[in-house]
């Protein structure tokens, strides 16, 4: 929690300077501030009463001009209580909501089944993934396929909105 804090401290100061600086040299700090404030090897923990609800982490995030929001790249998200992991080329996480909203190639995956789409929301605070996309859900004995989905890791349940195509395995 030390950590946490101080970090955004530092995040604080880092931005409080930034603007201080901006006020009297506009022009040159507007390049500077639009393509120069990222992190690499970003961690964002999650803790609940002590207990790691998840864990993302990102090898690249660039920052938004006012801090609220990063564009992540390289994404890994691990619902510990759930036992999941979704990963994805590029996602934005907003700093307020913590919700995580991801593009490109997105694979989520437990022991059971590995969900994969295109485009997702995840509320991480409910423990919700949803997408309207193409989604095609495998597991040891099933392929699901069909658009949009509402995954809710709290209750266990994924729907498959429309134009569901199953197939079982014996």
């Amino acid at each position: 929690m030390k950590k946490k804090l101080i970090f955004l401290v530092l995040i604080v100061i880092s931005f409080a300077i930034l603007f201080y600086l901006r006020s009297e040299k506009v022009a040159r700090l507007n390049v500077q501030l639009a393509g120069d404030s990222f992190f690499e090897g970003l961690k964002i923990i999650n803790k609940k009463d002590g207990i790691t609800e998840w864990l993302l982490t990102a090898k690249r995030a660039d920052l938004s001009k006012d801090g609220k929001e990063a564009l992540l790249s390289g994404i890994e998200m691990k619902l510990e209580k759930q036992g999941m992991i979704v990963q994805a080329e590029k996602g934005l996480y907003n700093m307020e909501t913590k919700n995580v909203t991801i593009d490109g190639v997105i694979t989520a995956h437990n022991e059971n089944y590995v969900i994969t789409t295109s485009q997702a929301l995840i509320d991480s605070g409910g423990g919700i993934l949803e997408t309207g996309g193409e989604v095609t859900v495998a597991g040891k004995s099933f392929n699901l396929e069909g658009k949009g989905m509402q995954a809710d890791n709290n209750e266990q349940k994924v729907r498959i909105l429309n134009d569901v195509k199953a197939t079982f395995h014996r």
